[in-house]
């Protein structure tokens, strides 16, 4: 999608980093996009704020024990920037690692598809809860190739539908999964003892199997506000800016081309105000080096699906040449 531009910005000299020169984008960026102290920055970001903990008033959970049934309930949260948290409570033994991984459809040879994980989830106090996570797509949009190392653009990071998901949890009880208190506390290597609706055989033909905690329920994603919605229209566009084009990849890739420079470093992050019935500023909130914390501010149309930059740092997160 191009983006429509507002005509009377002036072109700034500035230009993103070539390829090999990303140690001195900090030397280039602050060359280039110099804010004044007392510059007041009309776009307030609205933070990405995590969903509330789980609650101390949350169903019931019985203490771990092997003698009884070892459950998970779980259930998804939408923060504001659109990103999905899951959490919940469980009887599990405090310190268990477990994977947790989205589902949706399959890979060639049948297995389920993943399109968003944490592979550190950690018990505590009974409770457990993932990084915000975003649904992986496939990259069909712009080129792949080129890209400075430590920017991912093989897939794009869209917000989840709202609409049910299977989320698998998954943890294996050996020394390279689980501590040795976690190990003692279920009956060692194996976890033979453990029983439950969340509890599988590795191998169910035979009667001294090795158990995994192996569950796949379905849950409900939440809705996404028209803020989170602003947010990933601006993160998925590809610009065009006057007198440098149309910037090879999308507004993402380029937030994150330099974001893995000396010196930048993810502040608030995303964040949307509604400035109109569908329209919002929408920001990107960064640490810049020595100059501290910044901002760069776009204007968002959910009804034309229009994006443009309002500031400098907007308009230099917009483009990226061609590697």
């Amino acid at each position: 999608m191009e983006a429509h531009l507002a005509k009377d910005v002036e072109r700034t000299p500035m230009k993103p980093p070539e390829r090999g020169l990303m140690c001195d984008c900090k030397k280039i960026f602050l060359a280039a996009v110099t804010l004044l102290a007392s510059m007041v920055v009309s776009a307030c970001q609205q933070s990405p704020s995590a969903p509330s903990a789980i609650s101390d008033a949350a169903p019931h959970r019985t203490t771990f024990s092997t003698n009884n049934d070892l459950v998970i309930d779980a259930s998804a949260a939408r923060m504001d920037d659109g990103r999905v948290v899951i959490s919940g409570i469980t009887n599990l033994p405090d310190g268990l690692k477990m994977w947790v991984d989205v589902e949706e459809g399959k890979l060639p040879l049948g297995a389920p598809k993943s399109i968003a994980s944490d592979e550190s989830v950690v018990v505590q106090n009974g409770k457990f809860s993932t990084q915000p996570l975003w649904m992986a797509v496939p990259n069909t949009q712009f080129t792949k190739k080129g890209w400075p190392k430590g920017v991912i653009v093989d897939v794009r990071e869209r917000p989840f539908l709202p609409k049910p998901y299977k989320v698998h949890f998954l943890a294996y009880f050996n020394g390279a999964w689980q501590s040795k208190d976690v190990i003692n506390a279920v009956g060692g290597e194996g976890a033979k003892p453990l029983k439950g609706k969340i509890i599988k055989a590795e191998n169910p033909d035979v009667i001294d199997s090795s158990k995994t905690v192996d569950y796949t329920p379905t849950l409900a994603f939440p809705a996404l506000s028209p803020g989170a919605k602003a947010i990933s229209l601006v993160r998925q566009t590809i610009m065009t800016v006057p007198d440098e084009g149309r910037s090879t990849g999308d507004i993402q890739a380029v937030v994150d081309m330099y974001m893995v420079s000396p010196g930048l470093k993810v502040a608030k992050g995303w964040g949307a105000r509604q400035t109109g019935a569908s329209s919002f500023d929408v920001s990107f909130d960064f640490i810049n080096g020595e100059q501290g914390e910044q901002q760069a501010t776009w204007q968002a149309d959910l009804a034309s699906g229009r994006v443009k930059y309002i500031n400098e740092n907007g308009k230099l997160f917009s483009w990226a040449p061609s590697y």
